[in-house]
C-alpha cells in the first residue's frame, strides 16, 4: 500500500510541477531537473526494489544511507546552481545600473539639464 501511495504522490507532484512550468511560475530549465527527480521518485515509490539492487549492485550494505547521500549531493547541487545564477544576475544587475547612469548623463549633457543628484 505504502508504495502505491509514495507513487500516488510522485505522480501528483509531478502534475504541479508542470502546472508551475506551464503558467511560467517556474523556468522550464529548472522543471526539467525537478520533474527529473519526481519521476526517480515515483519510480521508486512503484518499484523499491530498484533502489536496493542499486545500493547492493555499488556496494551500499544499507540502501536508505544510499538514498540520503544521494539527495544530499543533489541538494548541494542545486544549491551551488542557484548561487551561480544569483551571482549572474546580480553581475548583470550592476552593469545595467551603470549603463543606465551613463545614458541619463549623456541626455542631461546633451539636454543642457545639469545633472540630477539621486
Amino acid at each position: 500500500m505504502i508504495t502505491v501511495i509514495t507513487g500516488f504522490l510522485g505522480f501528483i507532484t509531478a502534475g504541479l510541477l508542470l502546472y508551475l512550468v506551464r503558467k511560467d511560475h517556474l523556468h522550464v530549465a529548472h522543471g526539467l531537473g525537478w520533474t527529473l527527480a519526481i519521476f526517480v521518485s515515483a519510480m521508486l515509490g512503484f518499484a523499491p526494489g530498484i533502489f536496493d539492487t542499486v545500493a547492493q549492485t555499488v556496494g551500499v550494505a544499507y540502501a536508505p544511507v544510499l538514498g540520503l547521500s544521494i539527495a544530499i549531493a543533489a541538494l548541494l547541487v542545486k544549491a551551488l546552481l542557484t548561487d551561480i545564477e544569483y551571482t549572474r544576475l546580480k553581475v548583470r544587475q550592476q552593469r545595467l545600473i551603470q549603463k543606465l547612469s551613463l545614458l541619463e548623463t549623456e541626455l542631461n549633457e546633451l539636454s543642457g539639464n545639469p545633472p540630477l543628484d539621486d
